[in-house]
């Protein structure tokens, strides 16, 4: 395996060492590298813009943790991360969510860097862009120096929005399928779960999981909530809103104005988020937008069936009635009808959810996401095949 530059690698995170949320993927591609470079004889330091507390991942991994802000906002910034490069001979740049073009990329290969790969986990369908527009982005996306040399993109869609909406060149860009570990639940783990949340034993619950923020519209959930207690007298059902962000005050606010404090629970930030999926009988995820949701695919591991909007971005991973329901977009009627049909059918669920399940276990495995990044790293760090295309 030939290597197409020597070097070590520089992973650069987007937040401070102490800030988790949903990273835990990223960290999980930062040690797979650096295992990589290490079985070459090179090393990878890892840049927080501020380290406090560093995850253990991290922490018992070979990884060198650095407090350097990438590309540098400031000139005394920018001369510490040159006297990094070149000193630790970082050859390699591995950047998450950062655009394909950045004027920045010219300073950054000035200082050494050779190979920069950014990983793209950003939400948002957005359309094709052709004529003059489309034509003015793709020749501007093909000036070398200033782009980045391959793009990760975490679903086979989001590929295709790089390639038809970014008009980033075809070939740059690789499919790293998300994943997750699966979710294993039994009859005990759920009543104990319902037991430490107050909730009975014959309640349909309905669980969501992510940011309390706009974007994630947990305020359209919460709508929901109040149109299916209109009109769902026969089964009591229990919505589980878990995540902390901006829109809880406001949350609280109309939980507590459409008198729905007994049916819908504000977690807010919960370590123990996914043992409460166990708790659950269906999902609901509302986003405006995905690059591909982890959520979505751990309430499929949990064996849950999934309300989605019709979104292409956010819907990627459900079939329609198999697996389970799609919703028109921003349609509080239709995603209150398919939930009080779950709510009121068991075998419906049950079955739903098994397709869920096998569905997220043989397409959406940590296993198979971790091998498809081994492959990405391999094409884009290891080998001189992307260097030698055409940068088309």
């Amino acid at each position: 395996m030939g290597k197409s530059y020597d070097g070590n690698i520089l992973l650069v995170s987007n937040y401070p060492s102490d800030v988790g949320y949903a990273w835990w993927l990223m960290e999980h591609f930062w040690v797979s590298l650096s295992k990589q470079f290490e079985q070459l004889s090179n090393m990878a330091f890892l840049a927080y813009p501020s380290v406090k507390a560093v995850p253990d991942a991290i922490e018992n991994s070979n990884i060198e943790v650095v407090e350097l802000t990438v590309p540098g906002s400031t000139k005394a910034e920018r001369e510490k991360l040159k006297h990094f490069i070149k000193s630790n001979h970082i050859a390699h740049i591995y950047f998450t969510d950062r655009p394909w073009f950045n004027i920045s990329y010219l300073t950054l290969r000035s200082y050494g860097i050779q190979n920069i790969v950014v990983h793209d986990h950003t939400p948002g369908d957005r359309p094709p862009i052709r004529g003059i527009k489309g034509l003015v982005k793709a020749a501007r996306n093909r000036l070398p120096l200033a782009c980045a040399d391959t793009q990760f993109c975490v679903s086979e869609l989001m590929r295709q929005r790089s390639i038809q909406n970014a008009r980033i060149p075809h070939r740059r860009c690789i499919t790293v399928q998300n994943g997750t570990p699966p979710i294993q639940g039994n009859q005990e783990q759920r009543d104990a779960a319902r037991k430490a949340l107050g909730i009975s034993d014959n309640a349909v619950v309905c669980v969501t999981t992510g940011r309390a923020h706009p974007y994630k519209r947990f305020d359209f959930i919460i709508e929901v909530a109040s149109e299916v207690s209109k009109r769902n007298q026969e089964h009591k059902l229990v919505f589980l809103l878990i995540g902390d962000g901006p829109m809880l005050p406001e949350l609280r606010s109309n939980i507590e104005r459409l008198d729905l404090t007994t049916s819908v629970k504000l977690l807010g930030f919960r370590s123990d988020a996914r043992e409460l999926l166990a708790a659950a009988d269906v999902a609901i995820h509302a986003a405006l937008g995905e690059g591909f949701s982890l959520s979505i695919v751990e309430y499929m591991s949990a064996g849950l069936p999934v309300l989605v909007p019709n979104i292409p971005s956010v819907k990627q991973a459900i079939d329609h009635e198999i697996n389970g329901f799609v919703f028109g977009e921003n349609d509080v009627d239709s995603a209150a009808y398919f939930m009080r049909k779950l709510a009121a059918d068991i075998h419906l669920r049950s079955a739903m959810g098994k397709n869920a399940k096998n569905k997220a276990i043989r397409d959406f495995s940590l296993v198979s996401c971790t091998e498809s990044f081994e492959r990405a790293c391999n094409r884009a760090f290891f080998t001189h095949s992307s260097k030698s295309q055409p940068y088309l």
